[in-house]
């Protein structure tokens, strides 16, 4: 008989993981919990489950295990009875903090969502479509200006500087740009580029508050209009956007042949925007995202696989460079989508 001790596993265990699978409710249903109560502004100073329990109005008995998971998440920290959110995650969850992960909001709002699958799934979206209406405001520009530099910027140069069309460009146009510190970065690195920031008239003198900042009056300027609907400009020899267009349909076709004529010949247009693989196998949360808008109905920023993006390129004029995968220097799952305009065009 076989001895038990030395017997080899049929299949490789992977109950691990599918609890792993089921238990993310758990955890994340108590990690949204904590952000809709506040705790971890609240704990910015520390406090004993009783005077957080009396703060809340929760029962302090239960208040201590709720702290206590919270603390094995490392999203606390406990010395002796008191509870203080953790020094290297605070700057991400205490309100008003710099780094305040106001996207989470959207989590919180999507766990009906997510609870009525099943129903969706069958019937479809679930919801009335609406689209987001995002307020550009100085607190929000600040903030999206310091996330920036969180990795994703620094990386985006250093692909763009390996780009010899980047060393021979002159002229460049940065598209939604915002707080403007790509397009920034992009002239600090090419002494001989003169850049051009394209954004709502609302946010062009937030804009040139940055500009003045890295003190690149000289080469970097503003230009106040809807990118989408009004000219540009041309004579560029890169147009770059990042991140700041849904892609949609007709939408997305008439804000590509504007690029187009707005590049010289063999121009060089570069987003830096989310796809999915072409098998449809990943990323993750791009495919996530993907099935939250065909559940609910709304829009926000429209996914594509890669090789579908580059199709609706071409159909403007463009044809594939390449891509490149920006995970290593983000947060997000973003990539590089880098088109030529054909001198055939």
């Amino acid at each position: 008989m076989e001895r038990l001790a030395t017997a080899v596993p049929p299949v490789t265990d992977q109950s691990k993981y599918l609890r792993e699978l089921a238990g993310g409710f758990e955890k994340g249903q108590i990690f949204l919990t904590a952000l809709e109560l506040d705790i971890f502004t609240l704990l910015e100073t520390p406090l004993s489950t009783r005077e957080l329990a009396d703060t809340l109005g929760t029962l302090p008995h239960i208040t201590s295990h709720f702290l206590d998971v919270l603390v094995g998440m490392r999203l606390l920290i406990k010395n002796g009875d008191r509870y203080a959110t953790a020094p290297d995650v605070a700057p991400f969850l205490v309100k008003d903090a710099p780094y305040a992960a106001r996207y989470l909001k959207f989590a919180t709002q999507s766990r009906t969502t997510w609870m009525e699958l099943a129903a969706a799934l069958k019937t479809g979206p679930t919801e009335k479509a609406k689209a987001h209406d995002h307020v550009y405001d100085q607190p929000c520009i600040d903030w999206m200006a310091r996330g920036t530099l969180l990795g994703r910027l620094q990386g985006t140069v250093k692909q763009l500087e390996a780009l010899p069309e980047f060393h021979k460009a002159t002229k460049l146009v940065d598209l939604g740009g915002g707080h403007g510190l790509f397009g920034i970065a992009f002239a600090q690195e090419n002494p001989d580029l003169e850049v051009v920031i394209v954004d709502k008239p609302e946010v062009t003198p937030m804009t040139q508050g940055y500009i003045d900042h890295y003190g690149m009056q000289a080469r970097v300027t503003t230009m106040a209009g809807d990118y989408t609907q009004d000219d540009i400009g041309s004579g560029y020899d890169i147009a770059f956007e990042a991140c700041s267009f849904g892609g949609h349909g007709d939408d997305a076709q008439s804000f590509y042949r504007q690029v187009y004529s707005a590049l010289k010949d063999n121009g060089l247009f570069i987003r830096l925007t989310f796809t999915i693989d072409d098998d449809r196998s990943g990323p993750l949360t791009s495919l996530i995202w993907d099935l939250k808008e065909k559940i609910t109905g709304h829009s926000h920023m429209h996914m594509k696989t890669t090789t579908e993006l580059f199709e609706t390129l071409a159909q403007a004029g463009f044809q594939r460079e390449r891509m490149i995968d920006m995970a290593p220097w983000s947060n997000m799952d973003t990539r590089l989508i880098i088109a030529r305009k054909s001198s055939a065009g």
